[in-house]
């Protein structure tokens, strides 16, 4: 979700920052990843509580209303497995959610309606763990019961003492109705690789926001047609540790920003309220605003660099460092001069900058002799984009 803030708080809380940058850093405690749980679930309507294995043998599952996952308890999908949910039914996980779809047999979570905000997500306020990988999670958002859309993914553990570890990898969201993937509060260890997140938020939200004490990599994601920003780094403008900390690379971001409107559009990385980051290897095509440092980020520790910069509308080129930002071209930057000038070469990219709701009709891989191939951050990978030459890229 878009954010104001007063720039005026911004030196007042830095130098808050750097006071307490002297305090010793206080211990935090780590969740371990459980074990799968063997308990099977044959029963195919769920509700309620629920913990065990949802089974690929049986395949095709009915949601029928919310499940909870208590805590300590394990709700566990095989590769294969399809749930169908209705009735506007989400999630709300305590304990550990594992979903282990395969590249030859993804998990499905999906409503039978087929449009955006069917269905609540995955509300995982108080999870201990959650791990999703192969997995197509599509039309969630669908309203709380205040009327407000939900996120796909939403995360925000209670303590800033508790660290979850969040890992997502390999899989699709599309057509949500707020933020794609959100974690707030706390300290979240993240690990975001390798997925495409498209057609995200309606006139608001972002692909991908991390909020409060993040830390750990966004790499390899395909990012198209975001209402709002598509990576969000922020702390918060009064609450200063933990501070978000994050490396983001090699992600291929497409037509982002243009539904929230001229007044605050989005932005494809944004590095925002106290944040720290690295922030490399990216391929910025085609959106309202590029990478934007803003003043009250945590600049001294926001590193960037060998990141590409290409777009065919004439009006958005002054946008790849919006006015405002801190954030400068770098020597290592790749910056388009025209429609014409420094092409990525995707295998297709259409002239529109919105694809139609939910369908893509592009084809974000480089074809051979891309000016983004060879020229990226080596820390990282040769390449710029998510789709590279080794075998680290993502595999859609």
């Amino acid at each position: 979700m878009s954010n104001s803030f007063t720039r005026a708080l911004g030196g007042l809380a830095l130098g808050l920052l750097a006071l307490t940058s002297c305090k010793k850093t206080e211990s935090l405690s780590i969740t371990a990843a459980p074990q799968p749980s063997s308990h099977p679930i044959t029963s195919t309507t769920l509700s309620g509580n629920l913990k065990g294995t949802l089974l690929s043998s049986v395949g095709t599952y009915t949601m029928s209303g919310d499940v909870h996952v208590a805590l300590k308890d394990t709700l566990y999908v095989q590769k294969g497995v399809t749930i169908n949910v209705t009735n506007n039914s989400a999630f709300f996980v305590d304990g550990n959610l594992i979903v282990e779809g395969t590249a030859a047999s993804p998990v499905t979570f999906t409503s039978p309606l087929n449009k955006k905000g069917s269905w609540g997500g995955f509300q995982c306020d108080s999870a201990q763990s959650v791990s999703i990988k192969w997995a197509h999670i599509n039309y969630a958002g669908g309203p709380n019961a205040t009327g407000s859309p939900r996120g796909t993914i939403r995360i925000a553990p209670k303590s800033p003492k508790q660290h979850i570890k969040v890992t997502i990898q390999d899989s699709w969201l599309l057509s949500g109705t707020d933020d794609g993937i959100s974690l707030f509060g706390g300290g979240v260890v993240v690990d975001i690789q390798r997925n495409t997140i498209g057609d995200e938020g309606t006139t608001d939200g972002d692909a991908i926001n991390l909020k409060s004490g993040a830390t750990g990599v966004v790499a390899y994601n395909v990012l198209w047609n975001g209402a709002g920003t598509a990576i969000k780094l922020e702390t918060s403008p009064t609450v200063l540790y933990p501070q978000t900390n994050v490396t983001v690379n090699n992600n291929t971001i497409v037509a982002s920003g243009y539904r929230r409107g001229a007044g605050e559009p989005g932005r494809a990385i944004s590095a925002d309220k106290f944040a720290q980051g690295a922030i490399f290897n990216n391929l910025i095509v085609n959106d309202y605003y590029g990478l934007d440092i803003n003043p009250v980020a945590d600049v001294k520790n926001v590193i960037y660099g060998y990141n590409y910069f290409y777009t065919a509308v004439d009006s958005t080129r002054k946008n790849f460092y919006p006015a405002g930002s801190i954030g400068k071209p770098q020597p290592t930057d790749i910056i388009s001069t025209s429609k014409t000038d420094k092409d990525p070469m995707f295998v297709k990219l259409s002239a529109t900058t919105d694809p139609s709701q939910g369908v893509d009709p592009n084809d974000y891989h480089l074809q051979a002799g891309s000016p983004a191939k060879g020229k990226g951050n080596p820390t990282y990978n040769n390449d710029i984009g998510a789709y590279t030459s080794d075998d680290k890229g993502n595999k859609h």
